[in-house]
């Protein structure tokens, strides 16, 4: 069975990302944020290669690839692969600054 890891950074991120949908969308659109990501999660944890893989200068992010949050296509997971699955690194807006976030 496909596991799913998600790390530290990438749990304040989700909750972060439903507290700021819940006050601009209320708690209906963070509930289904929050169904979108795990439904999301669970389909890359199956098919650990359907995401793009990311082009950071960085040698250490070679392997990170990204992929959208269904329904939420403007939240981006960024995510290794794993042998069993994926390890979920950072749940981001599109809209921001996203390499500077991982060399910070």
């Amino acid at each position: 069975m496909a596991e799913v890891f998600v790390r530290a950074r990438a749990r304040r991120d989700i909750l972060l990302n439903a507290e700021y949908l819940e006050e601009h969308g209320g708690m209906e659109t963070a509930q289904r944020f929050l169904d979108a990501t795990q439904m999301t999660f669970e389909t890359l944890a199956r098919m650990p290669k359907m995401g793009i893989l990311c082009t950071f200068s960085s040698p250490a992010l070679r392997r990170l690839r990204r992929w959208p949050v269904k329904g939420f296509e403007n939240w981006l997971i960024f995510y290794l692969p794993r042998r069993n699955g994926v390890e979920i690194v950072h749940l981001i807006h599109g809209a921001r600054d996203i390499e500077s976030l991982f060399e910070g």
